[in-house]
């Protein structure tokens, strides 16, 4: 057992967990140099990976190579140059030119911090090659038609969401695969025309529903399976149910937050699943899918004898500490941000594409045995942007990592100040919220909102708006909308309010960061917790805290409830 260096928490270290620090440490002429174990515990580790995520936050800067205007994950103050996505990824500069010698009488950290503040960073982490007509994006790939979504990849028309994946048509959505024509949906999977709907697969023409599996024509249903024309679990006949569905009035605002209430109170005394998992084999974990021998993981499929993993999927394997992407990666340690044909990586972020054998690399590409480098592009053997030879290389680092062992860095991950965003910028906020006063005392860093003023004909509240879709008029697109919760103006582009009149479902009245956050706070907390089957009293792990009302069955209670 060991006390967190940041927030106390007693975690434990176990053999298993020591075993892999010992696998992954790296050898050099026969010597192997231990990673020790971590210093804090597997929450404040993560917080730390995801601060490295600015997914949704977009600012006008210039780039510092063309001096023309771009979209940028990062803000016009930070201190490093920034460039187009498309320059960055061109050769016409080369990270090569910024290297320089290690020197021993200086902390390894202090110096890449120099070495990150002058190598250029590319403006927002996309694959623009694949991009059409979604240039507010990022952190996505093979786009058509979208805008302000992140986290994306193989989408078309999809608006204000983030992790979506194959789909068609979607608005303000989380973490949904394969769906179609769908709005506020929450971790759902090959869906089409369903609203309001989370941890749902496979339904149609429905809303508000909740675990529910191949349902058609329902509403305020939870724990269905294969049903058609039911009302808050209650059957009824075709006839019945279009009746009773015109009375809810769900054309309007009114009667949607009037359901909304509803459900939320029945819901809440319905059977809940202790976690949502599926098709693995000994895993834990919530929001984990075809998995093997994977523990404390969360929103994550295709894992293989992993641990305390988060937002990676396509066959990752022995693999701990790892937040974001995945796709054929194994042996990461204490990465974020890195995918796509990665091998024994360690310490490293926002790096893409076919990386093996690299320590405390920073938005670097295509890159074997390289160490504290920022900004590389197939390279092999540098050290801090500087070329070496292998045998260089490999008397150097053992060196460096010797002198990082001294000083107490060797084996963890980049200290906060070398971190580019903001807390409240970054996945950090959306998964573990803090106050500004909170994120200052733990001593990262914090931006104020500061919304420039629409150029609009003029700014309506949100109350003001016609409760039916059919009563806006196209002059709405020249306005701006007075947000009821935040006050902030936000507009509606041409294809969301064409998108708001094909479902026939009201224009919003919430800014989008503000619908984002209420749709976050609809998931569970990344924690998982022991407490009793609600059913058969045994002890399970859920992320249902023990203090919440929910009743929360075991998997093998809640099957037998719902089948």
């Amino acid at each position: 057992m060991a006390d967190c260096k940041q927030c106390g928490t007693v975690f434990e270290i176990t053999a298993d967990d020591l075993s892999f620090y010992d696998q992954v440490s790296p050898v050099f002429e026969g010597r192997k140099y231990q990673i020790p174990p971590p210093t804090l515990c597997p929450d404040c580790r993560q917080i730390r990976r995801m601060c490295e995520r600015n997914a949704r936050n977009l600012y006008w800067r210039k780039c510092d190579f063309t001096g023309e205007d771009i979209l940028s994950q990062h803000h016009s103050d930070c201190p490093f140059p920034v460039y187009s996505t498309k320059i960055w990824w061109s050769d016409e500069w080369d990270g090569i030119e910024y290297g320089r010698s290690f020197d021993f009488s200086r902390p390894f950290f202090e110096q890449f911090k120099e070495l990150k503040q002058v190598v250029p960073h590319q403006a927002r982490f996309v694959i623009e090659a694949t991009l059409e007509n979604s240039d507010y994006t990022n952190c996505t790939g093979y786009l058509k038609n979208c805008y302000l979504i992140s986290e994306c990849d193989h989408d078309e028309e999809c608006y204000y969401s983030m992790r979506l994946y194959d789909s068609k048509q979607l608005v303000d959505c989380f973490n949904c695969h394969d769906c179609e024509l769908g709005y506020e949906c929450i971790d759902c999977i090959g869906c089409q025309r369903v609203l309001f709907s989370q941890d749902c697969q496979n339904c149609h023409d429905s809303m508000f529903l909740s675990n529910c599996l191949g349902c058609n024509d329902c509403i305020g249903c939870i724990n269905q399976r294969h049903k058609k024309f039911m009302i808050f679990n209650e059957q009824f006949t075709e006839e019945e149910y279009r009746k009773r569905k015109s009375e809810l009035h769900l054309n309007e605002i009114s009667g949607m937050q009037k359901l909304r209430r509803e459900c939320n109170t029945f819901f809440t005394k319905q059977p809940h699943k202790c976690v949502q998992a599926d098709h693995n084999e000994n895993c834990t974990g919530d929001h984990i899918f075809n998995s093997k021998n994977s523990n404390a993981c969360m929103d994550c499929k295709d894992l293989e004898d992993c641990k305390y993993c988060s937002c990676v999927s396509m066959g990752v394997k022995s693999s701990m500490d790892y937040t974001f992407w995945g796709d054929k990666a194994e042996l990461m340690y204490e990465c974020s941000g890195c995918g796509d044909n990665v091998f024994n990586l360690k310490f490293c972020t926002t790096c893409t594409t076919n990386l093996s054998d690299c320590m405390y690399c920073d938005q670097c590409t295509s890159l074997d045995n390289c160490f504290g480098c920022v900004g590389l592009k197939k390279k092999k053997y540098c050290i801090l942007n500087k070329q070496y030879s292998k045998e260089e290389y490999e008397k150097l680092v053992p060196k460096i990592i010797e002198h990082m062992s001294n000083n107490g860095e060797f084996g963890k991950f980049f200290p906060k100040d070398l971190c580019p965003f903001a807390y409240n910028e970054t996945r950090a906020m959306e998964h573990f919220s803090l106050s500004k006063e909170d994120v200052l005392n733990r001593g990262f860093r914090w931006r104020d909102e500061k919304d420039e003023p629409p150029k609009v004909e003029k700014i309506i509240k949100a109350n003001q708006l016609p409760d039916l879709i059919s009563g806006v008029p196209d002059d709405i697109l020249n306005w701006a909308i007075e947000c009821e919760e935040t006050k902030r103006p936000f507009r509606i582009i041409k294809q969301e309010l064409e998108f708001y009149r094909k479902m026939n479902i009201p224009v919003p009245h919430l800014h989008p960061d503000e619908r984002h956050k209420r749709r976050m706070q609809l998931r569970n907390p990344r924690k998982l917790c022991t407490r009793q089957c609600d059913k058969c009293k045994k002890e399970i792990q859920t992320t249902y805290s023990p203090e919440r009302s929910e009743v929360v069955y075991c998997e093998e209670c809640y099957l037998k409830e719902v089948y």
